[in-house]
């Protein structure tokens, strides 16, 4: 707080936080600050009486009401999409007295989604919070806050209950008031009650570290009603606040931006949820630390931390004086990258601050892509993060809202200086229980698909106990013929599904991850068939079938096989008609399988293609050729002939058949057929060989019935 210079107000950074991913695509579930029921608080501030006020925006025209049902107040609110509505709350709201159990919860309710942000003002002594909606607050807490400098004492949190008849445990890293260091206590909270706990013992005294464990949801805060940072040497101290996230959403990778025009670096704090952590900075692994323990350091670099149990990260911002820039203390929770998401929406305040940034950590495969309101942000503007795969960039940006998306997730940071102010908080984040994943398995294994066509991996995501876990990212990378990388959310089968169209011909390795884990498949893309085939139909005349199907496009088509087979016989050639090479207009064929007998058929056409390759298309029912419905004989052909000729004839009835050939002079040259025979549809050869030229009689008896019909040999 500077007291000889008056201090500009600060106002809230507005952040509209949406997912976007382009792919085959099915709805996921991701678990993030978006809600439509919110249970909020604010902590006490420095001094005074602030202005408390709450930022609403949404992606969608909605409406809601903000609701405290301990001061009996009700404010409806309408939201136009991508705007921000204010809703000023009563001072009394943020009023507590430590370790009371009060009414002052706020319950945020709206038909659609929104992102709600609190701002908790006073003037030299401002900050804002990003409300976590109910459906993502846990039953597993610990403090993250700042000490004590012996400036202004006033270490705190915050509880906000959800159900009525709530079991809290407590268990406060330092004595406070009568609650003892180390040893647990009970409060109860109902729906909307609230209760704080704030420590003003000497430095370092620091409620950091406080176990909060509960029967039913419930949000928590840490704060501090006005931190010097990182010491009491630093001037000046500033409100700080966040609404924390429960252990499970806690992760163990992250990569850090430092912000940007400061000399000296960041403070930096790494606390444990787990017994014997290490925390590794940069490479360095740091002594280990147990449950609510932190390290705490100054990093001016682009860093990479990680640990081998999952822990919470807040990047602070340093006093004025630390290094002589113009500033101010904040405090910002950083996600792990597996919390990033792919699009972001901020707002700068109006006016007030001479300095407004955006720090971006952004996945390698973006870079050059990101872009900063539909503009891609230059390669020259980011630094890779050691061998990370990502890459930061320190971008400053002018008054007003700010769109930065891009295909893949990565991490959004704004925030702003002036003369003894400065805002800074995420522009949003997932709040998945990434903490708990224990296995990923990829599947297919390994699949082949021709060219053109969609690919779907799916990646089942399960905890410790073998429980599918719902809202996890799996980050997919591809590489081979079809490189390119993408996302997708678990849904409530744990499963993030995946897809992308294979162009070229080749193999591809997919690599699924989720944090450190990961599952290799394969894909095998074959060449693309040369024919789409639209239509395959087909008309009966007498015994004749007649086949007709139309191409939509063709590649290479050499032409089609037309095969046939009566029912459980093997298939048989019955003709060819050549394709039409290559062409993109719609094509129609026709063949006509004469004179077969009766029964039962199959068709079916093979399509070939200049190299060879080839694919059946089966015409979908079965063509049957029936009895005849009279006595026929029907003219030989060809005619005239030499040497061989055909004759065709029918019989609608079972009988004695005799098939005779006669010369002019009415001698029998030849008898083709005698014999019984069923009812039917026949054809019967007759080769010349043997004989004269000259005009030759056919005469076909059966049945009392007779006809005869005259051909004609030339040699």
């Amino acid at each position: 707080m500077k007291n000889t210079i008056s201090k500009l107000t600060k106002l809230l950074i507005i952040a509209a936080v949406a997912l976007l991913f382009i792919s085959a695509s099915i709805a996921n579930a991701a678990l993030d600050s978006k809600g439509t029921n919110f249970w909020l608080m604010f902590d006490v501030n420095h001094t005074g009486n602030p202005t408390l006020s709450l930022f609403i925006t949404s992606d969608v025209n909605t409406s809601g009401v903000v609701d405290i049902p301990g001061l009996a107040y009700n404010a409806p609110f309408t939201v136009t999409a991508n705007t921000v509505t204010t809703v000023s709350i009563p001072v009394a709201a943020s009023n507590h007295t430590s370790d009371v159990v009060d009414y002052k919860g706020i319950h945020v309710t709206s038909l659609q989604e929104v992102t709600v942000y609190g701002l908790n003002r006073y003037q030299y002594t401002t900050d804002a919070f990003l409300g976590l909606p109910v459906d993502i607050l846990g039953t597993d807490y610990i403090v993250l806050t700042y000490k004590n400098t012996n400036i202004v004492n006033g270490t705190e949190f915050g509880i906000v209950g959800t159900v009525n008849g709530t079991t809290v445990t407590i268990t406060p890293s330092e004595t406070t008031g009568p609650r003892i260091a180390g040893v647990p206590y009970n409060i109860t909270l109902n729906e909307g009650e609230t209760y704080e706990l704030r420590n003003s013992n000497n430095a370092p005294a620091d409620l950091t570290g406080t176990k909060i464990t509960s029967d039913q949801p419930i949000g928590v805060t840490g704060a501090h009603q006005c931190a010097n940072i990182p010491n009491g040497t630093t001037y000046a101290c500033d409100h700080i606040c966040e609404m924390l996230p429960p252990t499970s959403a806690w992760g163990k990778n992250f990569v850090t931006v430092p912000l940007k025009t400061r000399l000296n670096g960041d403070t930096w704090r790494f606390m444990a949820s787990q017994n014997a952590t290490t925390v590794t900075i940069n490479g360095v692994p740091q002594a280990p630390i147990n449950e609510g323990q932190y390290v705490e350091q100054i990093l001016s670099a682009y860093s990479v931390i990680s640990s081998d149990k999952p822990i919470l990260v807040a990047q602070y911002s340093n006093g004025t004086t630390f290094d002589g820039v113009t500033s101010d203390p904040f405090m910002m929770l950083v996600p792990p990258y597996e919390q990033f998401l792919a699009n972001y929406t901020v707002t700068t305040p109006a006016s007030g601050f001479i300095g407004n940034y955006i720090n971006v950590v952004a996945p390698n495969a973006v870079v050059g892509a990101l872009t900063l309101d539909g503009v891609p942000v230059p390669v020259v503007d980011f630094t890779p993060i050691g061998v990370s795969g990502f890459s930061g960039a320190q971008l400053t940006v002018g008054l007003g809202s700010h769109t930065v998306a891009a295909t893949l997730p990565f991490g959004l940071f704004d925030y702003g200086f002036d003369d003894a102010d400065s805002y800074g908080y995420p522009g949003g984040q997932a709040l998945s229980q990434i903490a708990i994943v224990s296995s990923l398995d990829v599947t297919p294994e390994i699949a082949t698909n021709i060219v053109g066509t969609q690919h779907c991996v799916d990646g089942l995501v399960k905890d410790q106990n073998g429980i599918p876990l719902v809202g996890i990212r799996v980050d997919y990378l591809i590489s081979g013929a079809n490189a390119g990388a993408g996302f997708a959310f678990t849904n409530t089968s744990g499963i993030a599904q995946y897809c992308y169209t294979g162009v070229n011909i080749g193999y591809d390795t997919i690599i699924g991850s989720s944090g450190s884990l990961s599952d290799t498949v394969l894909k095998i893309w074959q060449s693309a068939l040369p024919v789409d085939l639209s239509s395959f139909t087909y008309n009966t005349v007498k015994n004749d079938v007649i086949l007709k199907w139309i191409t939509a496009g063709e590649l290479n088509n050499s032409g089609f096989d037309i095969e046939r087979s009566a029912v459980n016989n093997s298939w048989i050639k019955a003709g060819y008609v050549a394709g039409n090479g290559t062409t993109n207009e719609p094509k129609t064929y026709e063949f006509r399988d004469r004179d077969l007998k009766s029964g039962v058929y199959n068709f079916r056409l093979k399509q070939i293609d200049f190299n060879g390759q080839y694919k059946y298309y089966n015409l979908s029912n079965s063509v049957e050729i029936g009895i005849p419905d009279k006595f026929a004989l029907s003219q030989n052909y060809p005619n005239p002939f030499n040497p061989k000729t055909i004759i065709d004839f029918q019989l609608p009835e079972n009988g004695n058949v005799k098939l005779s050939v006669y010369d002019i002079n009415g001698k029998i040259v030849s008898v083709l057929i005698n014999q019984f025979m069923p009812a039917g549809y026949y054809s019967a050869a007759f080769n010349s060989s043997g004989i004269s030229s000259g005009v030759y009689f056919y005469r076909l008896e059966s049945g009392g019935l007779s006809k005869v019909m005259k051909m004609t040999v030339i040699k």
